[in-house]
């Protein structure tokens, strides 16, 4: 298998409904059963998101992404074969909102509590995504601020 990680950055179409948390249920139970992993930033405006897994179940979801009507102006970031899995214990973990620690990471790595995907470097994306996970992995799933959600 080779395994693809695919970084993209997404408006939030303010003209469409979306409940965050459905969306998630469904990232969920569709990537598990494709063996996709990653995390998924969303502060009510943008998404960013990582996915990791086969480079044509990633394609897939991607594209279904890309046809969603809930995003605008979908910039891919970065697609690149992968060593290994930097988010392996989502299917979709979800970091919600600009807390005091989530401002601090993205102020250190991008200057700003935003990112502007014209000039973002994803290495530094992935790694600031990477530490707004740390606290999940060390403790548990289901953690404040940072969180999968799971279908019920």
């Amino acid at each position: 298998m080779s395994l693809t990680r695919l970084v993209y950055y997404s408006l939030r179409n303010p003209g469409m409904n979306l409940d965050i948390h459905k969306l998630i249920e469904t990232a969920n139970r569709n990537n598990r059963a494709k063996n996709v992993t990653g995390i998924l930033h969303y502060n009510q405006n943008a998404f960013l998101q990582v996915l990791e897994g086969h480079r044509a179940e990633v394609n897939l979801i991607y594209h279904s992404i890309a046809a969603d009507p809930r995003h605008m102006n979908l910039m891919l970031i970065e697609c690149a074969e992968a060593k290994e899995r930097l988010f392996p214990f989502w299917s979709m973990a979800l970091h919600e909102g600009m807390d005091e620690k989530s401002s601090c990471i993205f102020l250190r790595y991008f200057g700003n509590t935003f990112v502007n995907p014209d000039t973002v470097n994803s290495a530094d994306l992935v790694e600031a995504l990477q530490e707004l996970s740390a606290d999940t992995k060390q403790s548990s799933p289901v953690a404040a601020n940072c969180r999968e959600v799971t279908a019920v």
